[in-house]
């Protein structure tokens, strides 16, 4: 489990992190920027990978519909 803290979300697709931020969109110029998100306790949370969530980051089960 990553560390407690600030994180940064991919928006953009192109991270080799996925589904964390390494500053693809930047390299590619994607004119997209990632979403930060808190991580204030450890447990368990479900990251969307879809990028189709209406809670990113975090999933919704959007996917199932696709």
């Amino acid at each position: 489990m990553k560390p407690l803290g600030k994180k940064f979300y991919c928006v953009c697709g192109e991270s080799s992190k996925k589904p964390y931020y390494d500053g693809s969109h930047e390299k590619l110029d994607t004119g997209k920027i990632p979403k930060e998100f808190e991580v204030s306790e450890a447990k368990r949370m479900v990251i969307c990978d879809c990028g189709q969530s209406s809670k990113l980051p975090f999933c919704d089960g959007t996917h199932t519909k696709l």
